[in-house]
């Protein structure tokens, strides 16, 4: 759980459950206590191969299409989703405020994204894409699935399957973060 968050009191019969699901979970290794090496902690683990993903990607489109990963991320978020507020980019893109801001600050100097104000509540920013950002996706994603493709390759296709199933069930338990 995220440190700059409160935790809840937990009810005696869910600590009990917890505590339970912790015996049968953790294991004794030399290293690093119950999670034994760095290298065999999950968390550690996503982390990297996320990391040296995104780093790769993130060379092809600045290389290619002169944009940051940030860029893309809300890029892509509004051509999946529409026309989105800006906390609802915040959500979809699990990026921090100030990163979006300054990625949308970018794409709406390189004219590939508009920002209008909300008419039912002043407060708000709406993002959308522009017909240069729209082409501009269209360029991205074949660029973008061939990279994935490489990367997947290292899986045959029920490996393939069986990640895709994880990796769901992952992203729904993070939520509860």
């Amino acid at each position: 759980m995220p440190s700059n968050t409160k935790s809840k009191p937990i009810k005696p019969d869910k600590r009990a459950k917890a505590a339970d699901v912790r015996k049968k979970i953790t294991v004794k290794r030399a290293n690093l206590g119950p999670i034994g090496c760095l290298e065999d902690f999950i968390p550690h683990k996503l982390a990297v191969v996320a990391n040296r993903l995104s780093q790769s990607i993130g060379q092809l489109f600045e290389r290619q299409f002169n944009i940051q990963v940030p860029e893309w991320r809300i890029l892509m978020a509004l051509y999946a989703y529409g026309n989105l507020v800006f906390n609802e980019v915040v959500e979809r893109t699990s990026m921090d405020k100030a990163r979006v801001s300054r990625a949308h600050r970018r794409l709406v100097d390189l004219g590939m994204i508009d920002v209008v104000v909300d008419p039912s509540d002043g407060r708000k920013v709406i993002l959308s894409l522009t017909e240069k950002g729209m082409e501009m996706c269209g360029e991205i994603l074949p660029e973008a699935a061939a990279r994935e493709a490489w990367f997947l390759a290292a899986l045959d296709n029920h490996e393939h399957r069986q990640l895709d199933i994880i990796l769901d069930k992952l992203m729904k338990r993070s939520q509860e973060l």
